[in-house]
């Protein structure tokens, strides 16, 4: 409720409590949505600052304390300097180097059914039909971090496309096609699968 606009006058302390978690989620826009994050949170602190007299004149007491077990992540040491230029930097080469977008077009797999064991099979499945045009650019399946919703059990399967427009539609039309034979077996009838392009 802080970060997203609650205004206090003299916030002179703030703490950002298990920053392990923001830094370990299972996405690869983790590191940017952290250090969104925590800019966001410490921005509060001393934003109508208290001040202490000492012999060189006023000085501003705010702090922004975190509580993590790796003080020395090189996020943490960026967010530490406020720098903005070098977060986006080392993002830019992280994303291109592990071909995620903007390097990349990216379409998320999503596989739901009640029974676990069926949602997995159907997911494998999928994937071995899709390996055969796309090997080098899927990842998964794999279980989400919350793997099960509304009763539902979860696989995801993501595919890294390279940015043409010819390569995105093709995989479109195989996408469906597999959908389509995976339902021919009685087994996977009610297994839901769900593309999404780009996922945000």
């Amino acid at each position: 409720m802080v970060v997203k606009g609650l205004d206090f006058d003299n916030v002179d302390l703030v703490g950002i409590l298990d920053a392990d978690g923001l830094l370990h989620f299972a996405d690869f826009r983790v590191n940017e949505r952290a250090f969104q994050l925590m800019e966001q949170v410490s921005g509060r602190a001393g934003r109508k600052p208290s001040f202490i007299e000492t012999s060189e004149g006023k000085k501003e007491t705010a702090k922004v304390l975190v509580q993590t077990s790796q003080p020395h992540h090189p996020l943490l040491q960026i967010v530490q300097q406020h720098d903005y230029k070098m977060m986006f930097a080392e993002e830019l080469k992280k994303r291109k180097e592990f071909a995620y977008p903007p390097f990349s077009r990216i379409i998320q797999i999503t596989f739901k059914h009640k029974i676990k064991e069926v949602v997995e099979r159907a997911a494998h499945i999928y994937t071995e039909a899709m390996k055969r045009s796309y090997g080098s650019y899927i990842v998964g399946p794999a279980e989400p971090v919350i793997g099960r919703i509304r009763n539902q059990y979860l696989m995801e399967l993501l595919l890294k496309l390279p940015r043409d427009g010819k390569t995105i539609l093709q995989c479109k039309k195989d996408l469906l096609e597999q959908v389509a034979i995976l339902h021919q077996n009685k087994s996977f009838r009610s297994v839901t699968i769900v593309a999404d392009v780009d996922a945000v």
